[in-house]
């Protein structure tokens, strides 16, 4: 289960080093942190209030295979997720087999979306396909629409055809319908007006800073002063008629404010595509060079997540 919460008070476990929930293991009977790799065991009663009413919420790659053995019993099926790739070879192994039929059914995340070719594959299942329609990001409707296509594409690739079956609460989202007819034209031009109308690239550029260190409460301050600084040289540089390019310059604690122990903090810029663009983008990296040494952890231009 993709997090464990309290029915009594609503506590997500979350982990100790980084602001984020825990994923439930059931091998394990274990969390686990998916991005320090931190682990711990399942706790009897809610940490916070006490009570016994620890319950799982979302669904993993081993429910999903715990389900389908029930559904298909004698049926053999293969997982494909980073606990069953951890190690050295295990990727071609599974995919191997998979291949010489000893699995008739690969359950796996992401990574069995594209790139893989198996004659013999003639349905696809999606679970909830319009889970990544919600992440808070600009790319959410394209990221959606090149998976649900591209793992569409791994079912019928020889003489049998292939059927697609898709799990959702919102079938008539616009990107589900466009990905279902696998309608690229459609799919752009429907994109490209969102984007036009809220001023996200292309037509805008977003840049990312992003600062880490042990101390929060300092890091806060100087990615507040930090802000108030870059703001000066891009309005230095935009001059007195490229004023309105700057949309948008936010200091705040990132989304995800801890990874590994460390606090993170971002300033966020959103800047109109302009023939003042270039020396706007000048004056940042001339900034992150003045200030490389003072914590910063790395500049992004229309970062892939914003997380």
């Amino acid at each position: 289960s993709t997090f464990v919460s309290c029915r009594g008070c609503g506590y997500v476990l979350t982990c100790d080093n980084c602001d984020i929930a825990m994923t439930y293991h059931k091998a394990q009977n274990a969390v686990r942190c998916h991005y320090c790799g931190a682990r711990k065991p399942l706790p009897a009663v809610c940490p916070n209030c006490g009570k016994p009413f620890i319950k799982y919420f979302g669904i993993g790659t081993e429910q999903v295979e715990e389900q389908i053995q029930k559904c298909f019993p004698g049926t053999a099926t293969v997982r494909m997720d980073a606990d069953t790739v951890a190690h050295r070879d295990a990727y071609e192994q599974i995919l191997s087999a998979f291949g010489r039929g000893e699995a008739q059914i690969l359950i796996g995340t992401q990574m069995i979306a594209k790139g893989h070719d198996f004659p013999n594959v003639t349905l696809v299942g999606v679970i909830a396909a319009d889970t990544t329609l919600n992440f808070p990001d600009y790319r959410s409707g394209e990221r959606t629409f090149q998976l649900l296509t591209q793992v569409s594409g791994r079912a019928g690739r020889d003489k049998d055809p292939g059927e697609v079956v898709m799990q959702t609460y919102v079938p008539d989202h616009p990107v589900l319908r466009f990905a279902r007819v696998q309608d690229y034209p459609g799919f752009y031009q429907y994109e490209i007006a969102q984007r036009k109308k809220c001023l996200y690239p292309p037509f805008s550029l977003f840049i990312r800073l992003l600062l880490s260190g042990e101390n929060e409460e300092s890091l806060i301050e100087r990615g507040k002063d930090y802000a108030k600084a870059l703001e000066g040289d891009l309005r230095q540089a935009l001059g007195a008629e490229g004023q309105g390019d700057l949309l948008l310059l936010l200091a705040a604690p990132a989304p995800i404010a801890r990874i590994a122990g460390l606090s993170r903090y971002q300033i966020l810029v959103k800047l109109l595509r302009t023939k003042r663009l270039p020396q706007a983008l000048h004056a940042v990296y001339d900034f992150e060079t003045s200030h490389r040494e003072d914590g910063f952890l790395k500049i992004e231009i229309n970062p892939q997540d914003m997380f």
